[in-house]
């Protein structure tokens, strides 16, 4: 069972934002290493370092109990200047350092077997110790029975829910940085996810999808379920469901995902001191609509979703265990919104990609109180542009975007000048990238 109360912000964030082989793999060509009687063994991967200018506001550290939003760039107060920063970085990317082995066997003329084995790094840091730890993270292992009347599909891979709108992220971060998640340390990066778009996690799961007809596919899988701090209980697995169109009409593709998840948690209290115990229950879900039209070098895509306990970035989100994003300190799930949008044109290896998106979330009761416990996040906005130009296996980039976001006000505090409520930052950069 995954338990996301465990992750510090650090981690969560680094962890919770890269799309990893399943789409990286889409513009690359794999290298196959063997192929014999019915055994193939390939590989694909990528090495990528940008260069990144960081100039905004730090975060608003007067209240230690921010429930999401966060970008942190500072330890303690000691190590911001005038409330603003100004860093540079070199980063490892959106999608990061990673390699990826296959393994496919032929069973009969209409049954095979495809696998995957996906290594990341989940930073290039100047640490100059040579045998100091580095983060290597397990992304994907899983295998696919591939068959006339389905896939089978089980292991760790990239989830279902919300993978509709990584389709529209990597139009513009797929050899980018976008937000990096956490602007002090060069981790992996965030993209624009939090400002719209979701991010669809990686996850222990079974997953079967049905044969394309018609341009049409379902799909349905039961997932290793997400529990998070005072809510630790999971009576029935997560369901993540599918339904998306894909259809080509002369030189237009048209694609059409719509997805949902439920996920059931609860908490409960013992019997003490005669009193009776206590049992609460929550079911977490939620729903998203992606379309994606592509039409010559011309591509549009964008979307939506609502849920309640999702996060602004993964569900369950719980990057503070002391004060979860997904519901308040009454264990009151707080109701999500998000909308994101990409329009691109590809020519002769450029691409250039211009975009936003935004988050809104809805403050409980407690969060409306005279005295609520937390400093909680209203929302998130974003727009950027990327440009980026492909040699062979070369790629070169270059982005800009702009990150806005919003606490809902405490009533207990007055406003100030600084607006401690909000912050602002631009993140600037170059990149190159090698792919195979």
């Amino acid at each position: 069972m995954r338990q996301l109360s465990s992750l510090t912000l650090r981690f969560a964030t680094a962890a919770s934002l890269m799309i990893l082989t399943g789409y990286a793999k889409r513009a690359n060509a794999d290298i196959t290493l063997y192929d014999n009687d019915g055994w193939s063994f390939h590989t694909t991967g990528l090495v990528a370092a940008h260069y990144q200018l960081v100039l905004g506001d730090a975060d608003p550290n007067a209240r230690l109990t921010l429930a999401g939003g966060r970008i942190l760039d500072e330890q303690s107060a000691s190590d911001q200047r005038d409330k603003t920063i100004t860093l540079s970085n070199i980063r490892s990317g959106f999608i990061g350092a990673q390699i990826g082995f296959g393994v496919n066997r032929r069973i009969s003329e209409n049954v095979h077997v495809e696998s995957l084995l996906a290594i990341s790094m989940n930073g290039i840091n100047s640490n100059r110790g040579q045998n100091l730890q580095k983060d290597v993270d397990y992304r994907e292992a899983w295998a696919a029975v591939v068959t006339p009347y389905g896939t089978v599909k089980f292991g760790r891979m990239f989830g279902l829910f919300a993978s509709g709108s990584a389709e529209v992220v990597v139009m513009a971060y797929r050899y980018g940085v976008g937000n990096p998640c956490v602007i002090n340390a060069a981790t992996i990066a965030c993209g624009s996810v939090g400002a719209g778009p979701l991010y669809a996690g990686f996850d222990g799961a079974i997953r079967y999808s049905t044969p394309r007809l018609g341009g049409l596919q379902f799909q349905l899988a039961v997932v290793d379920p997400s529990v998070g701090p005072g809510m630790k209980m999971s009576p029935i697995p997560r369901f993540d469901a599918e339904i998306n169109y894909d259809q080509a009409f002369g030189p237009a593709r048209i694609r059409f995902f719509g997805q949902g998840m439920l996920d059931r948690i609860a908490q409960s209290t013992p019997p003490t001191g005669g009193m009776e115990g206590t049992f609460k229950a929550n079911n977490v879900w939620g729903a998203m609509g992606t379309a994606i039209v592509n039409v010559g070098g011309f591509a549009v895509g964008g979307g939506g979703w609502e849920g309640e306990g999702i996060g602004e970035r993964v569900p369950m989100e719980a990057n503070d265990p002391a004060n979860p994003l997904s519901y308040d300190a009454g264990l009151t799930l707080r109701l999500f919104r998000g909308f994101y949008g990409n329009v691109q044109y590809e020519y002769n290896g450029w691409a250039l990609t211009v975009g936003g998106g935004k988050l809104f979330v809805r403050p409980t009761d407690l969060d409306n109180s005279d005295n609520p416990p937390n400093f909680v996040l209203a929302d998130q906005s974003e727009y950027h542009a990327t440009l980026s130009y492909k040699i062979d296996s070369l790629v070169f980039n270059g982005e800009f975007m702009r990150w806005h976001t919003n606490w809902h006000r405490d009533p207990m505090l007055a406003a100030d000048a600084r607006n401690p409520n909000q912050q602002t930052l631009n993140f600037m950069g170059v990149g190159i990238n090698y792919l195979w």
